[in-house]
Protein backbone atom coordinates (compact mmCIF):
# COMPACT_ATOMS: atom_id res chain seq x y z
CA UNK A 1 0.00 0.00 0.00
CA UNK A 2 2.55 2.90 1.16
CA UNK A 3 6.54 2.17 2.37
CA UNK A 4 5.60 4.61 5.94
CA UNK A 5 2.72 4.99 8.13
CA UNK A 6 2.13 7.98 10.17
CA UNK A 7 4.11 7.00 12.94
CA UNK A 8 6.97 7.43 10.35
CA UNK A 9 6.88 11.18 11.21
CA UNK A 10 3.59 13.10 12.86
CA UNK A 11 4.31 14.09 16.34
CA UNK A 12 2.59 12.88 19.20
CA UNK A 13 1.62 16.19 20.00
CA UNK A 14 0.13 17.09 16.57
CA UNK A 15 -1.29 14.09 15.02
CA UNK A 16 -3.74 13.90 12.11
CA UNK A 17 -6.68 12.30 14.41
CA UNK A 18 -6.40 15.36 16.58
CA UNK A 19 -7.04 17.48 14.07
CA UNK A 20 -9.63 16.51 11.15
CA UNK A 21 -13.03 15.32 12.34
CA UNK A 22 -13.78 12.89 8.51
CA UNK A 23 -14.39 9.85 8.46
CA UNK A 24 -12.67 7.04 6.24
CA UNK A 25 -12.86 6.78 2.81
CA UNK A 26 -15.40 5.40 1.04
CA UNK A 27 -14.24 3.79 -2.22
CA UNK A 28 -18.13 3.49 -3.78
CA UNK A 29 -17.91 7.23 -3.95
CA UNK A 30 -14.31 7.92 -4.93
CA UNK A 31 -14.77 9.55 -8.46
CA UNK A 32 -11.30 10.48 -9.29
CA UNK A 33 -7.11 10.24 -7.88
CA UNK A 34 -6.17 14.06 -8.27
CA UNK A 35 -2.15 14.68 -8.04
CA UNK A 36 -0.69 18.18 -5.86
CA UNK A 37 2.18 19.36 -5.32
CA UNK A 38 3.41 21.84 -2.10
CA UNK A 39 4.95 24.81 -4.38
CA UNK A 40 8.11 24.84 -2.70
CA UNK A 41 11.49 25.62 -4.56
CA UNK A 42 13.04 22.71 -2.64
CA UNK A 43 11.55 19.88 -1.21
CA UNK A 44 13.55 18.70 1.87
CA UNK A 45 15.19 15.27 1.14
CA UNK A 46 14.12 14.51 5.02
CA UNK A 47 10.94 13.75 4.07
CA UNK A 48 9.81 12.86 8.20
CA UNK A 49 10.99 16.05 8.95
CA UNK A 50 9.18 17.90 5.82
CA UNK A 51 5.98 16.96 6.49
CA UNK A 52 5.90 17.59 10.02
CA UNK A 53 6.68 20.88 9.58
CA UNK A 54 4.19 20.83 6.76
CA UNK A 55 1.65 19.62 9.45
CA UNK A 56 2.71 22.08 11.71
CA UNK A 57 2.15 24.78 9.50
CA UNK A 58 -1.12 23.64 8.13
CA UNK A 59 -2.47 23.31 12.04
CA UNK A 60 -1.17 26.56 12.97
CA UNK A 61 -2.43 28.48 9.74
CA UNK A 62 -5.70 26.69 8.80
CA UNK A 63 -6.49 24.77 12.09
CA UNK A 64 -6.83 20.99 10.32
CA UNK A 65 -4.64 18.55 9.31
CA UNK A 66 -3.00 18.02 6.14
CA UNK A 67 -5.30 17.39 3.45
CA UNK A 68 -3.48 14.75 1.39
CA UNK A 69 -4.10 10.68 1.41
CA UNK A 70 -0.12 10.30 0.78
CA UNK A 71 2.45 11.59 -0.36
CA UNK A 72 5.82 9.93 -2.55
CA UNK A 73 8.98 11.59 -2.22
CA UNK A 74 11.77 11.64 -5.04
CA UNK A 75 12.83 8.65 -4.19
CA UNK A 76 9.98 6.69 -4.62
CA UNK A 77 9.25 6.13 -1.44
CA UNK A 78 5.53 6.52 -0.29
CA UNK A 79 4.19 8.30 2.82
CA UNK A 80 0.97 7.69 4.69
CA UNK A 81 -0.73 11.51 5.44
CA UNK A 82 -4.70 10.89 6.14
CA UNK A 83 -4.61 7.38 3.55
CA UNK A 84 -7.44 5.47 3.97
CA UNK A 85 -8.73 6.10 7.77
CA UNK A 86 -9.83 9.84 6.61
CA UNK A 87 -11.03 11.67 3.81
CA UNK A 88 -9.13 14.03 2.00
CA UNK A 89 -9.37 17.71 2.86
CA UNK A 90 -7.22 18.86 -0.19
CA UNK A 91 -10.12 19.64 -2.99
CA UNK A 92 -13.29 22.04 -1.69
CA UNK A 93 -16.01 20.73 -2.20
CA UNK A 94 -14.73 17.48 -3.70
CA UNK A 95 -12.96 15.86 -0.70
CA UNK A 96 -15.44 12.71 -0.55
CA UNK A 97 -15.27 12.00 -4.14
CA UNK A 98 -11.29 12.05 -4.28
CA UNK A 99 -8.30 10.41 -2.93
CA UNK A 100 -5.08 12.50 -3.48
CA UNK A 101 -1.20 12.31 -3.66
CA UNK A 102 1.20 14.93 -3.06
CA UNK A 103 4.24 14.89 -5.23
CA UNK A 104 7.14 16.07 -3.38
CA UNK A 105 8.76 17.39 -6.68
CA UNK A 106 10.41 21.11 -6.58
CA UNK A 107 9.07 23.60 -7.81
CA UNK A 108 7.82 22.85 -11.77
CA UNK A 109 10.03 20.32 -12.26
CA UNK A 110 8.15 16.92 -12.98
CA UNK A 111 8.18 13.84 -11.32
CA UNK A 112 11.79 11.68 -11.79
CA UNK A 113 11.03 7.88 -12.38
CA UNK A 114 11.27 6.54 -8.97
CA UNK A 115 8.51 9.16 -7.63
CA UNK A 116 6.72 7.95 -10.93
CA UNK A 117 6.98 4.27 -10.64
CA UNK A 118 5.45 4.85 -7.10
CA UNK A 119 2.42 7.16 -8.13
CA UNK A 120 1.70 4.10 -10.80
CA UNK A 121 1.45 1.68 -7.61
CA UNK A 122 -0.66 4.06 -6.03
CA UNK A 123 -2.99 4.44 -8.68
CA UNK A 124 -3.15 0.44 -9.31
CA UNK A 125 -3.68 -0.33 -6.03
CA UNK A 126 -6.91 2.92 -5.46
CA UNK A 127 -8.50 1.54 -9.04
CA UNK A 128 -8.16 -2.10 -6.87
CA UNK A 129 -9.94 -0.58 -3.78
CA UNK A 130 -12.69 1.49 -5.60
CA UNK A 131 -13.27 -1.71 -7.90
CA UNK A 132 -13.05 0.41 -11.28
CA UNK A 133 -11.09 2.56 -12.84
CA UNK A 134 -10.44 5.92 -11.54
CA UNK A 135 -9.22 8.73 -13.74
CA UNK A 136 -5.63 10.53 -12.62
CA UNK A 137 -6.33 14.60 -13.12
CA UNK A 138 -4.26 17.43 -11.27
CA UNK A 139 -5.50 19.60 -8.78
CA UNK A 140 -6.11 22.43 -11.11
CA UNK A 141 -8.79 20.20 -12.90
CA UNK A 142 -10.83 20.73 -10.22
CA UNK A 143 -9.50 24.59 -8.34
CA UNK A 144 -8.39 27.78 -10.40
CA UNK A 145 -4.69 26.90 -8.97
CA UNK A 146 -1.29 25.96 -10.80
CA UNK A 147 -0.84 22.88 -8.47
CA UNK A 148 0.21 20.71 -9.22
CA UNK A 149 2.62 22.25 -11.37
CA UNK A 150 3.82 22.68 -14.97
CA UNK A 151 5.69 19.61 -14.73
CA UNK A 152 3.59 17.32 -13.11
CA UNK A 153 0.62 18.13 -15.41
CA UNK A 154 2.36 17.67 -18.85
CA UNK A 155 3.06 14.21 -16.98
CA UNK A 156 -0.87 13.70 -16.48
CA UNK A 157 -1.65 14.68 -19.37
CA UNK A 158 0.52 12.14 -21.35
CA UNK A 159 -0.60 9.31 -19.39
CA UNK A 160 2.98 9.05 -17.57
CA UNK A 161 1.13 7.62 -14.28
CA UNK A 162 -1.17 5.46 -15.54
CA UNK A 163 -0.40 2.00 -14.17
CA UNK A 164 2.06 -0.49 -17.00
CA UNK A 165 -1.29 -2.70 -16.61
CA UNK A 166 -4.44 -1.20 -17.51
CA UNK A 167 -7.43 -1.54 -15.40
CA UNK A 168 -9.21 -3.23 -16.27
CA UNK A 169 -6.57 -5.32 -17.62
CA UNK A 170 -8.49 -6.45 -20.75
CA UNK A 171 -11.70 -5.59 -22.98
CA UNK A 172 -14.73 -7.15 -22.22
CA UNK A 173 -14.64 -10.96 -23.32
CA UNK A 174 -18.36 -11.12 -23.31
CA UNK A 175 -19.05 -13.88 -26.31
CA UNK A 176 -18.87 -12.42 -30.16
CA UNK A 177 -20.16 -14.39 -33.29
CA UNK A 178 -17.25 -15.84 -35.24
CA UNK A 179 -18.14 -15.38 -37.85
CA UNK A 180 -21.04 -13.11 -37.91
CA UNK A 181 -23.80 -14.57 -39.90
CA UNK A 182 -27.81 -15.00 -40.81
CA UNK A 183 -28.90 -17.72 -39.22
CA UNK A 184 -30.03 -16.22 -35.87
CA UNK A 185 -34.15 -15.47 -35.56
CA UNK A 186 -34.90 -11.69 -36.67
CA UNK A 187 -30.67 -11.35 -37.40
CA UNK A 188 -30.12 -8.76 -40.18
CA UNK A 189 -26.22 -8.12 -41.13
CA UNK A 190 -25.68 -4.73 -42.39
CA UNK A 191 -23.54 -4.54 -45.33
CA UNK A 192 -22.00 -2.43 -45.80
CA UNK A 193 -21.59 -1.42 -41.63
CA UNK A 194 -23.21 1.94 -40.71
CA UNK A 195 -21.81 4.74 -39.16
CA UNK A 196 -24.66 5.09 -36.29
CA UNK A 197 -22.56 7.33 -34.67
CA UNK A 198 -19.85 9.88 -34.78
CA UNK A 199 -19.20 12.64 -32.26
CA UNK A 200 -17.01 14.76 -34.28
CA UNK A 201 -19.91 15.61 -35.49
CA UNK A 202 -21.15 17.11 -32.23
CA UNK A 203 -18.76 17.43 -29.28
CA UNK A 204 -16.08 14.90 -27.76
CA UNK A 205 -16.76 12.69 -24.80
CA UNK A 206 -15.79 14.20 -21.55
CA UNK A 207 -13.84 12.92 -18.63
CA UNK A 208 -16.30 10.14 -16.94
CA UNK A 209 -19.23 11.52 -19.03
CA UNK A 210 -22.27 8.69 -20.13
CA UNK A 211 -23.81 9.54 -22.80
CA UNK A 212 -27.22 8.03 -24.76
CA UNK A 213 -26.33 7.17 -28.31
CA UNK A 214 -28.98 6.52 -30.44
CA UNK A 215 -28.97 3.14 -32.71
CA UNK A 216 -31.84 2.68 -33.73
CA UNK A 217 -34.67 -0.30 -33.54
CA UNK A 218 -32.80 -3.10 -32.56
CA UNK A 219 -32.87 -4.99 -29.49
CA UNK A 220 -29.13 -5.82 -29.54
CA UNK A 221 -26.77 -4.47 -32.37
CA UNK A 222 -23.23 -5.96 -33.07
CA UNK A 223 -21.01 -2.61 -33.25
CA UNK A 224 -17.74 -1.66 -33.68
CA UNK A 225 -16.50 1.45 -31.58
CA UNK A 226 -13.70 3.35 -32.60
CA UNK A 227 -12.03 5.68 -30.11
CA UNK A 228 -10.38 8.97 -31.73
CA UNK A 229 -7.54 11.52 -30.82
CA UNK A 230 -7.90 10.47 -26.79
CA UNK A 231 -6.42 12.98 -24.93
CA UNK A 232 -5.52 10.71 -21.70
CA UNK A 233 -5.11 7.31 -20.94
CA UNK A 234 -8.73 5.45 -20.90
CA UNK A 235 -11.23 3.34 -21.23
CA UNK A 236 -14.50 2.91 -22.44
CA UNK A 237 -17.63 0.84 -21.60
CA UNK A 238 -20.99 0.48 -23.53
CA UNK A 239 -23.78 -1.19 -22.25
CA UNK A 240 -28.18 -0.69 -22.11
CA UNK A 241 -29.97 -0.72 -19.46
CA UNK A 242 -28.73 0.73 -16.17
CA UNK A 243 -27.50 3.72 -14.01
CA UNK A 244 -23.86 2.29 -13.90
CA UNK A 245 -21.65 1.16 -16.10
CA UNK A 246 -20.33 -2.85 -15.70
CA UNK A 247 -17.15 -2.92 -14.68
CA UNK A 248 -15.81 -4.35 -17.81
CA UNK A 249 -14.20 -2.30 -20.89
CA UNK A 250 -15.08 -2.42 -24.85
CA UNK A 251 -12.25 -0.13 -25.58
CA UNK A 252 -9.06 0.74 -23.25
CA UNK A 253 -7.03 3.81 -24.80
CA UNK A 254 -3.85 5.74 -24.44
CA UNK A 255 -3.06 9.16 -25.40
CA UNK A 256 -2.95 9.76 -28.86
CA UNK A 257 -3.70 6.72 -29.99
CA UNK A 258 -6.83 5.42 -32.37
CA UNK A 259 -8.08 2.39 -31.39
CA UNK A 260 -11.43 0.11 -31.89
CA UNK A 261 -12.75 -2.96 -30.68
CA UNK A 262 -16.14 -5.04 -31.62
CA UNK A 263 -18.65 -6.25 -29.50
CA UNK A 264 -22.42 -7.18 -29.19
CA UNK A 265 -24.47 -4.59 -27.36
CA UNK A 266 -27.99 -4.71 -26.09
CA UNK A 267 -30.04 -1.94 -26.92
CA UNK A 268 -32.36 0.18 -24.45
CA UNK A 269 -36.33 0.37 -25.81
CA UNK A 270 -35.93 3.45 -27.00
CA UNK A 271 -33.26 2.66 -29.41
CA UNK A 272 -30.35 3.94 -27.77
CA UNK A 273 -27.00 2.69 -25.60
CA UNK A 274 -25.10 4.38 -23.02
CA UNK A 275 -21.39 4.91 -23.68
CA UNK A 276 -19.16 6.12 -20.89
CA UNK A 277 -15.79 7.37 -21.36
CA UNK A 278 -13.24 7.80 -18.57
CA UNK A 279 -10.97 10.28 -20.21
CA UNK A 280 -11.88 12.37 -23.01
CA UNK A 281 -11.83 11.32 -26.66
CA UNK A 282 -14.34 11.50 -29.31
CA UNK A 283 -16.11 8.08 -30.25
CA UNK A 284 -17.51 6.30 -33.95
CA UNK A 285 -19.75 3.61 -33.74
CA UNK A 286 -20.66 1.20 -36.65
CA UNK A 287 -23.43 -1.22 -36.70
CA UNK A 288 -22.42 -4.16 -38.43
CA UNK A 289 -25.57 -6.37 -37.64
CA UNK A 290 -28.26 -6.47 -35.29
CA UNK A 291 -30.92 -8.24 -33.63
CA UNK A 292 -34.74 -7.18 -34.30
Amino acid sequence: MWDRSRAAWELATNTVAAHTNSGPVQWARVERLVIHYTADRHANPDTAAYLRSMQASYVRSRGYSLGYSVAVDQAGVSWEIRGTEYQPAANRGHNATTWVILCLVDWQNPAPQAMVDEVRNLVAWARTQAGRQLPVIGHRDLAATRCPGDGLYSQIQAGVFEPRTPWPPTPDPAPQPQPITDEEPNMRIVSPPVRAYDSRNTAAHGRGETRAVPLGDYRAAFVNVTVVDPSGSGYLTVWGDGHTPPNVSNVNYSHGINIANSAWVPVRTDGTVQVYTSSPCHVLIDIQAGIT
